[in-house]
């Protein structure tokens, strides 16, 4: 038997599959949220072999705050773990 992820109230993972990520940017549906990565609202997902196409938290943090004229300068996003170990 397969037990479900449940992810508790008031809080959002770091890294989150396509349904997650639609909700997190108060999207409508996960086809209006996947048709805004297509035109480069949302960044586009990592994707690893083996793994499911996943959203960073930070990433679509940095995304709606850009869409808002806000900076999001303080936070360094990387697609690159090098330098972080």
């Amino acid at each position: 038997m397969t037990r479900p992820a449940i992810i508790p109230a008031g809080s959002w993972p770091l890294e989150m599959r396509v349904e997650t990520a639609a909700a997190y940017c108060d999207e409508p549906s996960v086809d209006a949220f996947l048709a805004k990565v297509q035109r480069g609202i949302y960044s586009a997902p990592t994707r690893t072999k083996g793994c499911l196409p996943k959203w960073h938290r930070l990433k679509l943090d940095r995304d709606i705050a850009r869409r808002h004229g806000l900076r999001f300068d303080d936070v360094a996003v990387t697609d690159d773990a090098t330098d972080l170990i």
